[in-house]
């Protein structure tokens, strides 16, 4: 339950064994592997060719899944989501030398199908603006202007207007026409005009609603050009057709082989990149690695193997940045996803996963608080988490949770809101609310109140107790008699000396006070040695006294001082104002479905229906709401007091099949 303890290593590979042995690494997933000259630049140096070769392997893939009319996969799929392959299979799939090319040949066909769509869709509006214009039978190549006559082709949009009216006046400015078809009021025509009327027959028509037709780029007879074109896009579909049926074929073929050279590929650029990450000779290439300290021997052993390999252990030069491993058991390891949600660690830092397993669960089952809502959600993540392995840390962190939300209902009465009382159980279940409901009583919505400002305060000086004793582990005497253990002297002491008063049974905080009123004289001495030693060394950094003792009262006071802490006890209400909507909503959703059991048969379906979706969303908005907040406990109330973070995550060299599952 701390963060791993690790070793450095030296290694001196041969060339000819260097990528043999990193693949007996990444087998392990125990080592990272790191640059050995600081001449060589830390960052992983991309290896350009494996890259483009991935990529290009990946975009086939891609291809052959739009391709596909079956979306689901037609082979064997894991649980896992990835297609399931024998690992003999998989090593013959691999010893092929006919898959780049496949890929580059599906990569080609898809670029060429994609060229011709793209034709057909130019193509096609041509041919619908002949088709405008087939009752024109004469050549393209009259058209325009010539050396005695211009003839225009186009359409007149008449209107209001008489087009009868609008001949006169063409042949009043020395205009022929031809009318070649109508559509409505739009008149396609045949202009013709001698070049020496061109002025006035110009700005007669410019005065029309004529649209000249724009074919200026066809030779020959609209005929022929129509046939032309309806030739070639006949070619470019029959085309398409055969490289999407080529594609289909080879979806068929390779699409299961081609998914194991991809996963191949992102598997071992690992390699490719922890080999170009070495400084090297000409023949040796040295390397430093982490590893756990309980993993040396197993590497040692696998270095032995090898007759060109030799490994020693070094110790971490100044300034390395030491990676960091969490090592929890079983029971706290759900909750290192909210560590490294935050920031792991540093490696000579606490590790506090285990102290905010038991506050998350808590205080998630609070933010619920419905019996009801915890055992269906215990069962579903129980369920699932042993089905999607990807996400089992969460589930299971989400079934911690659950089960306190079980308890959390038990005790205040939360069963589905209030749903025992419209089934004549009502009585049995509140035999075991021991602290009341809240949602129906103040005696239960106090006990709600006084419990999460208790666990407020139980958290926060956890918080600080952790960093006391920290402090002294890492031999850090400033941190825990300076900085820790005197906010322990203030804090505790009033706490009790206001438990010890009437103002806490005015404040509700208690029935009656808990502790004598006389502790308060003996308690006011460590109060105010802990408030002088804060005035008097928490700005201890600062050179001049003057100032210092000015931020020592501030930081008593005001900069996370008295009322800092103040503001952190009563964050802690959330967890009753969460708890309170669950039950709220619950008790809602209840009343609003049994409103309908009056209607006859109807009426019960209804019920069940509302109740069944009613209670789905109270848990599914709840949930989210729950993990938000106790996250935000965590976060901003609890760690600030002792844990700091920024730790280097380890990046063990892993051998991880992206796409495939193999099944020995």
């Amino acid at each position: 339950m701390a963060v791993a303890k690790l070793s450095k290593l030296f290694i001196a590979s041969h060339k000819s064994d260097t990528e043999a042995f990193l693949k007996r690494l990444q087998k392990t997933s125990a080592v990272e592997v790191k640059t050995y000259s600081e001449k060589v630049e830390p960052d992983i140096i991309p290896v350009e060719a494996s890259r483009e070769n991935q990529m290009k392997v990946g975009k086939a893939l891609n291809i052959l899944s739009s391709y596909r009319e079956d979306k689901e996969l037609k082979k064997a799929v894991s649980r896992s989501g990835k297609i399931a392959v024998k690992r003999s299979e998989y090593e013959n799939i691999l010893k092929s030398d006919d898959l780049e090319k496949t890929a580059d040949d599906i990569v080609d066909l898809d670029s060429e199908a994609v060229g011709l769509e793209q034709r057909i869709a130019e193509t096609g509006p041509k041919i619908n603006q002949l088709d405008m214009w087939s009752a024109y039978r004469h050549d393209l190549s009259d058209l325009g202007k010539k050396q005695d006559y211009t003839i225009k082709l186009g359409t007149i949009k008449s209107g209001r207007t008489d087009f009868n009216v609008i001949l006169g006046g063409l042949d009043k400015n020395n205009i022929s026409c031809e009318v070649i078809s109508e559509e409505g009021d739009i008149v396609f025509v045949i202009l013709a005009y001698h070049n020496d009327f061109a002025e006035d027959a110009e700005k007669y028509i410019s005065d029309l609603t004529f649209d000249e037709a724009e074919l200026g780029q066809y030779e020959g007879t609209i005929e022929k050009n129509l046939e032309a074109l309806n030739k070639n896009i006949q070619y470019y579909r029959d085309r398409r057709e055969k490289i999407i049926e080529k594609i289909k074929n080879l979806a068929e073929g390779y699409e299961k082989p081609l998914t194991v050279y991809l996963d191949y590929l992102d598997n071992n650029l690992e390699i490719e990149e922890a080999l170009n990450l070495g400084f090297s000779t000409e023949s040796v290439s040295f390397y430093t690695a982490w590893i756990k300290k309980t993993d040396i021997k197993k590497i040692f052993k696998i270095a032995d193997e090898f007759n060109f390999v030799r490994m020693e252990e070094i110790e971490p030069a100044k300034g390395d940045s030491i990676p960091v491993v969490l090592e929890n058991n079983p029971v706290f390891r759900p909750f290192e996803i909210i560590i490294n949600l935050y920031g792991v660690p540093r490696y000579y830092e606490i590790d506090p996963t285990p102290f905010v397993s038991l506050f998350f669960a808590m205080f998630f089952g609070l933010c619920l608080t419905d019996a009801g809502y915890g055992i269906i959600l215990a069962a579903l993540t129980l369920i699932f988490a042993f089905r999607m392995k990807n996400a089992r840390q969460f589930l299971l962190l989400i079934f911690a949770g659950s089960i306190f939300t079980i308890f959390a209902g038990v005790v205040f009465n939360g069963w589905f809101g209030d749903l025992p009382s419209y089934i004549g159980l009502g009585g049995f279940f509140e035999k075991f609310a021991i602290l009341g409901d809240p949602v129906r009583s103040d005696r239960g919505s106090m006990n709600f109140f006084r419990l999460a400002l208790a666990l407020g305060v139980v958290h926060v000086i956890f918080g600080l107790l952790i960093k006391f004793f920290d402090s002294i582990r890492r031999r850090d005497w400033g941190g825990a008699f300076l900085d820790g253990l005197p906010w322990l002297m203030v804090l505790i002491p009033l706490i009790i000396v206001l438990l010890s008063s009437d103002i806490a049974v005015s404040m509700q905080l208690a029935s009656q006070p808990l502790f004598p009123s006389s502790v308060s004289r003996f308690l006011i001495w460590p109060i105010l040695a802990g408030a002088v030693v804060i005035i008097l060394f928490s700005a201890r950094h600062e050179k001049s006294w003057g100032f210092r003792l000015f931020m020592g009262f501030l930081n008593l006071t005001i900069v996370n001082g008295l009322t800092s802490f103040l503001g952190d006890f009563l964050s802690y209400i959330r967890l009753m104002a969460l708890g309170l909507v669950t039950a709220g909503i619950g008790v809602a959703i209840n009343r609003i479905a049994f409103q309908f059991l009056s209607i006859p048969v109807a009426g019960i379906v209804m019920v069940i229906v509302i109740l069944i979706f009613g209670h789905v969303f109270n848990i599914g908005i709840n949930i989210l709401g729950g993990f938000v907040h106790t996250l935000r406990l965590q976060y901003v109330e609890f760690f600030p007091k002792f844990y700091t973070g920024g730790g280097r995550p380890f990046k063990a060299l892993k051998d991880e099949h992206k796409y495939v599952t193999i099944v020995d």
